[in-house]
């Protein structure tokens, strides 16, 4: 790292085959998130399919809501570093455990800023397949910034129609019931029904299914029985967005296209965000002491990490 120009500052997260560091660049002139992930610890399947994969999509992409990153680089002890930008506001599933439920307003400016990512990635034959409220970060603006893209991929097709996919990947509690059917599946949908999952989080900061018993939450998820609760107060137009989001039936789940015309999402550039100065102290396990973090959150130019590797 050090030849490279990056001076090591802290850890920020660690996972089982590697951890992600924050790090000066002098080059960048900023802190960055380094992922650097230990080839040794990984397994061989994560090292042939998954990691080139992975490298070679962050790569190209290039969109104000996906984090961004700036170098890859492999040293001679056989560790792969993967630079991105620094989140100081941490990610979506910490906020929620630290302040609760995201305010309406917010949870829809976030989910905008979410649905132009993804479709951003979709129009790209890209899809993520993990997406959760732990690889949502937040920057110092508050805007959401997609990370960890360990298990996406690029489409293909054959005779004009998308190959659809047999892996199964991500987290049970935010994949689509076709995915825990083991059916083959379109991702660009999947991805639909995670986001979904995410959106009923930020507003409800809890889960749509108990995810304890897989085979319950999955008949619950096919009959379509999605539970609101009273508290916190949602929209009608919000459940109902979420119910057509979550919709067991591909053929009937809607799409991000017309996720960006609903009239909930419509309605945000009319609603005040008055919410974003108290969300600007949510801590973050990736942060470090508050007092570091209050000095970084003013450093010009500073954005989102990476989550700590899973694999």
């Amino acid at each position: 790292m050090e030849s490279r120009g990056y001076a090591f500052k802290r850890n920020l997260g660690e996972g089982m085959s590697g951890k992600v560091v924050c790090a000066y660049s002098a080059r960048l002139r900023r802190r960055v998130a380094i992922k650097v992930i230990d080839k040794k610890k990984a397994n061989t399947n994560y090292l042939e399919n998954f990691l080139p994969r992975e490298i070679e999509i962050i790569r190209s992409l290039d969109h104000p809501n996906i984090a961004k990153t700036f170098d890859v680089f492999e040293s001679l002890t056989s560790k792969v570093y993967i630079v991105m930008e620094l989140c100081v506001k941490g990610d979506v599933l910490n906020y929620i455990d630290t302040k609760g439920a995201f305010p309406e307003n917010s949870s829809c400016r976030l989910f905008s800023q979410l649905c132009d990512a993804i479709q951003y990635l979709h129009d790209s034959n890209v899809a993520h397949r993990d997406l959760k409220c732990e690889n949502l970060l937040l920057d110092t603006e508050f805007s959401l910034k997609v990370c960890d893209f360990g298990f996406s991929k690029r489409l293909t097709y054959a005779d004009g129609r998308m190959v659809l996919s047999k892996t199964f990947c991500g987290t049970p509690s935010y994949a689509a019931p076709e995915i825990m059917r083991s059916f083959p599946y379109n991702p660009k949908v999947s991805d639909v029904w995670s986001m979904g999952v995410v959106l009923y989080m930020m507003l409800y900061a809890s889960m749509p299914f108990d995810a304890t018993n897989v085979k319950r939450m999955l008949r619950i998820q096919i009959q379509h029985n999605i539970h609101f609760s009273d508290t916190p107060a949602v929209s009608s137009e919000a459940k109902e967005l979420i119910r057509s989001i979550l919709h067991p039936n591909v053929e009937k789940r809607i799409t991000i296209s017309k996720i960006l015309q609903c009239a909930w999402i419509l309605q945000e550039g009319r609603m005040e965000d008055s919410d974003e100065e108290h969300t600007s102290n949510a801590g973050s396990g990736q942060e470090g002491p508050p007092d570091e973090k209050a000095k970084e959150s003013s450093d010009p130019g500073e954005g989102p990490s990476a989550a700590a590797p899973r694999h």
